[in-house]
């Protein structure tokens, strides 16, 4: 097996074989491929999910005086061939194809059990098996940075941090974004610059909702909200997600204060993941069972605002945020107490 990076470095005629696959999930390296492959030979791009079987056996059957030889790169790779149902007839209609180099491109990355097995297995057999990963992180990092040191542009570490956090380090959206700065017209790029610039990853801002809620940094988690509201995710995707976790975590609380084992009483809840154990051991560390049991009744009330007394969803969320951060610092009291004597009244 071969990086996508090296076997484009010498890209020519010669080099390539008939039968190709690709598979890996770095895009932006498969599209550089695919523009240096253009120079090299005409390019036809197939999709896996779109071509018919026949159809593309009568491509790669073309023959003729006057048939050039060309590329033919199919995308979805792995929604074409799992329609195939004789593999054998199939492989020798591959192994006759004229005048063609084809590349089977699955967008993910396969392991050593995908590749001992069919149709992986045989393709591997009829030519070069080539990876496109990802790049290393801090790789990508230095190259992010040297980029915007040529242009005479220098970043503060913790918004770079965020720059690579927020694209989840894709090449693709990172170089969007990296051009972003450089038409920018600063030469020092900060943090809240970056924020600007660069729209939060839903996931990213979720988790920040969650570690400002539960780590009572309240001015976070309404930031963190107005993001996710911004970026489109549905504010009732957002209760459901701060009642799951609340849920969760009133539920440990009270198995630890009977004596459990905290990361025991985590994996009862089914937070196993190390990076969720480790949020979620600094939320237990941070709440009393009394600030929990609070929450859920708040949750509670906000559930009726919403589907009783129809509440817009998202200045619901705001004004659930806001309260409850004045309620923490003692300045704030609710001079309606009718749904809090309902939720009081809940087991």
């Amino acid at each position: 097996m071969i990086s996508l990076l090296e076997y484009q470095k010498n890209l020519g005629k010669g080099q390539i074989k008939a039968i190709n696959l690709i598979h890996g999930e770095e895009e932006y390296v498969v599209k550089n491929f695919l523009d240096k492959l253009k120079e090299v030979m005409p390019l036809k791009i197939l999709w896996g999910d779109e071509v018919i079987l026949e159809d593309f056996i009568a491509l790669i059957g073309t023959t003729g005086m006057f048939a050039k030889e060309e590329a033919v790169f199919i995308y979805k790779a792995e929604e074409f061939l799992k329609g195939i149902k004789a593999y054998k007839n199939f492989l020798e209609h591959l192994r006759k194809a004229k005048n063609k180099k084809i590349f089977f491109y699955v967008g993910y990355k396969l392991g050593d059990k995908d590749l001992q097995k069919d149709p992986f297995l045989s393709l591997s057999k009829l030519g070069d098996v080539i990876y496109a990963g990802k790049f290393d992180k801090r790789k990508l990092r230095d190259m992010v940075k040297n980029k915007l040191q040529k242009e005479g542009i220098g970043i503060e570490d913790s918004a770079l941090e965020y720059l690579l956090e927020a694209t989840s380090y894709q090449l693709m959206t990172l170089k969007a974004e990296t051009d972003k700065i450089l038409l920018y017209g600063k030469r020092d790029i900060t943090l809240e610059d970056i924020k600007s610039m660069v729209p939060a990853d839903p996931e990213l801002s979720i988790f920040d909702l969650a570690d400002g809620l539960f780590l009572k940094d309240y001015e976070k988690a309404l930031s963190s909200l107005n993001s996710l509201l911004r970026s489109g995710v549905h504010p009732l995707q957002v209760f459901t997600f701060l009642t799951n976790y609340t849920l969760k975590l009133y539920t440990a609380k009270s198995l630890v204060q009977k004596g459990w084992d905290m990361e025991k009483a985590l994996s009862e809840v089914d937070v196993k993941h190390k990076f969720q154990v480790l949020n979620f051991k600094r939320y237990l560390t941070t709440n009393s069972l009394e600030d929990l049991s609070l929450l859920l009744k708040r949750l509670y009330l906000l559930d009726i605002k919403i589907k009783v007394y129809y509440s817009e969803p998202a200045q619901a969320l705001k004004e659930f945020v806001i309260e409850y951060m004045l309620y923490e610092k003692g300045t704030y009291y609710s001079a309606d107490t009718g749904d809090q004597n309902r939720a009081d009244a809940e087991p």
